[in-house]
């Protein structure tokens, strides 16, 4: 052999040495060194005077405290009790998370906070220090109880698994590395699974989220059928109510410049929009209405269908119905006054179905022919100029009105309103018969056109003279019309599309304002929500209000929302690794044994080709290390002048450690 035996360095026989012959000592070279340390307590470590070159060539520099006489294992010192201390703290690290995840727990349910948003940052930062402190924490643990088992006995290959295992991936390792699947080493992988599993849980263990309440509700609607109590009936009801809804009328006008495109009139009825302008924006059969709260958004009547039922807080959508009246315009242009057959100038502003003029021309007493069918041909006449009353000038639209049943969608937020979807229905559905719509032909649409155009000058003395009316001022510029300006507008420069939306809209309004009058103002009975009609000296009238089932959601503010399945993974990792950590310092502190697996100055221990002071043994890995912090070793050659070399580790100063040459035999 290439090595010579301890404790036969004559190598003169191969007969075998008795284990109690074996002597605590080798020859290196020419030198044999002792490593049976004298008897007796270790100097004080805090001796300058304390010569440790004894232990040393001459040639070697001296190593400062290091324990060359006998000391006791495990010795309780100053050094090792402030080490307990913060082996103690570092153990106790897993009871934040612990903590953490209780303290989520019990903010489930309740309101948003700069406390729990503080939390909320606060677990942000757990993913990267979960893994951290389990590593540390859980890689200690299995490398106290390997040293632990090794003390009283244990197999090469368990104390392999346990010290070597310090990740997923090094316990993984150890298993197929071994070729032994144990039951430790698959333990080993599933704690070291729990290290992502902890981390991810804490980032999701707290949500936010919103504790609505949804419900239904009752709202109610004024019936679609109350237009069959209007009071252009009649000339001479029409008169008698000429009252009420001049000024309803004049009012709703007066107030458009703000009113005109909010979704709700003054009073805080709804309005509906002008279907045609959104009749083709899409196929389906309900028709979306975009940014309600715009002014893009143009509304069929400056008066809107009175609700009682919205709950004043939260949002509800319901759907609702209601007829109105729609125009559209041909042409609109000037003509002169024979042309135009405006007639007497008794007014300055008139409305009448399309050939009246032929059919009756100045006879008062002829009756205005029924429209058949929809759309029912009219003329729109307004005088252009006053400059004199010779070669007067007149604005002559030619237009078609309809008249249509639609269901709308409303949504809420709280008494806050607006149609927000639309379709169209059949006109001859819920109870509106065709005899209904004789009378709608042939007396509201009749009495209406006029009615309407004398609205504020009626019974006025020379009306002709005192320019034009409210209503062809406003549909001039609806922003700019109050006053008294005693001049005529010239409504053909409208251009027909233009005009024939404003005279829809007056048209709406002044109908609207004919019936269900007492409903209009709001404030409407508390007991309407049972009776669904109110009863009133409007003309003998009753007021019907059809219910409609409403959708209620009562927002709260956002809350707090504990993961609980999360919850539950955090806690249980913590609490493992609390357990671990635990059981780790206290086998670390029960333990004689030195920590010496695994270390890289484990190696220079009892070694006979890395010659060391007498003494030591006590030491743990990292003491050994800072003691030998600058001795040279190698992994080498030990056997470098015999024909087959051995491998060892040795220190590398003294010539007789060689490389490793890739070409050369080693045992």
């Amino acid at each position: 052999m290439a090595y010579i035996q301890i404790g036969n360095p004559n190598n003169s026989s191969s007969q075998s040495i008795p284990l109690d012959n074996i002597e605590l000592n080798t020859r290196y070279g020419a030198r044999t060194d002792n490593y049976a340390p004298p008897s007796g307590t270790p100097p004080d470590r805090d001796t300058k005077n304390v010569d440790s070159k004894t232990a040393f060539r001459s040639s070697e520099a001296p190593v400062n405290s290091w324990p060359f006489h006998s000391q006791r294992a495990a010795a309780l010192t100053p050094s090792r009790m402030s080490l307990m201390v913060f082996d103690a703290i570092l153990a106790s690290s897993p009871i934040m998370f612990v903590a953490l995840a209780l303290t989520a727990a019990s903010l489930d349910g309740k309101e948003v906070s700069q406390y729990g948003d503080r939390l909320r940052q606060t677990l942000l930062l757990s993913p990267t220090i979960f893994p951290l402190i389990f590593a540390a924490l859980m890689g200690r643990f299995f490398r106290h109880l390997g040293v632990y088992l090794a003390e009283r006995g244990t197999t090469l290959g368990r104390l392999e698994q346990l010290v070597g295992c310090q990740s997923v991936f090094s316990a993984l390792e150890r298993q197929l590395c071994l070729r032994s699947w144990s039951v430790v080493g698959l333990f080993s992988i599933i704690v070291w699974l729990l290290s992502p599993v902890g981390g991810q849980s804490a980032l999701r263990l707290l949500g936010q989220e919103s504790n609505d309440i949804t419900s239904t509700a009752t709202v109610r609607y004024m019936d679609p059928q109350t237009i069959s109590t209007s009071v252009i009936l009649g000339a001479s009801s029409a008169n008698s109510g000429r009252s009420t809804f001049t000024s309803i009328f004049l009012a709703a006008l007066l107030s458009s410049s703000k009113y005109q495109a909010t979704p709700m009139d003054l009073w805080g009825n709804v309005k509906l929009p002008i279907y045609r302008y959104i009749e083709n924006s899409t196929s389906d059969e309900w028709k979306e209405i975009q940014n309600t709260t715009n002014a893009n958004v143009t509304y069929a009547s400056l008066i809107g269908v009175p609700i009682v039922g919205p709950p004043s807080a939260g949002f509800s959508t319901f759907n609702i119905k209601a007829r109105q009246f729609d125009i559209t315009c041909s042409s609109n242009k000037m003509m002169d006054r024979d042309k135009s057959g405006f007639g007497n100038l008794t007014s300055t502003w008139k409305l009448h179905p399309l050939n009246l003029s032929k059919l009756c021309g100045d006879n008062k007493d002829c009756k205005v022919p029924d429209c058949k069918s929809y759309p029912c041909p009219i003329l729109s006449k307004s005088m252009a100029d006053d400059t004199n009353f010779t070669d007067l000038q007149f604005s002559v639209a030619n237009c078609e009105i309809f008249f249509e049943y639609f269901e709308s969608g409303v949504r809420c937020n709280g008494t806050s309103c607006a149609v927000y979807k639309m379709k169209k229905l059949d006109l001859f559905g819920d109870g509106y018969t065709k005899e209904l719509d004789n009378l709608t032909r042939g007396n509201f649409l009749s009495n209406e056109m006029s009615f309407m155009p004398t609205v504020d000058n009626y019974n006025v003395g020379n009306a002709g003279a005192r320019g034009s009316t409210n209503m062809e001022k406003w549909m001039m510029d609806p922003t700019d019309f109050i006053g008294a300006r005693y001049n005529n507008v010239e409504l053909y420069r409208l251009p027909p599309e233009v005009f024939a939306e404003r005279l829809t809209i007056l048209y709406n309004t002044f109908f609207q304002s004919t019936y269900g009058s007492l409903a209009l103002g709001g404030h409407l009975p508390q007991n309407l929500t049972q009776t669904g009609m109110m009863t009133g000296t409007s003309y003998g009238s009753n007021i019907t209000f059809n219910g409609t089932e409403a959708t209620v959601l009562q927002e709260s503010k956002m809350v707090y929302k504990t993961n609980w399945k999360w919850f539950t993974a955090l806690l249980v990792c913590s609490l493992v690794l609390l357990a671990a950590s635990y059981t780790g310092l206290v086998l670390k502190y029960i333990t004689l044994a030195p920590d010496i697996i695994g270390y890289a100055s484990s190696l220079a221990m009892l070694n006979p080709y890395v010659p060391i002071p007498t003494g030591g043994t006590t030491l743990h890995g990292l003491e050994r290390a800072a003691l030998l912090h600058d001795l040279p070793v190698r992994i080498g050659d030990v056997c470098a002048k015999q024909p087959v070399g051995a491998i060892a580790f040795g220190k590398a100063d003294d010539g007789l450690v060689a490389r490793l040459d890739r070409k050369r035999w080693y045992i």
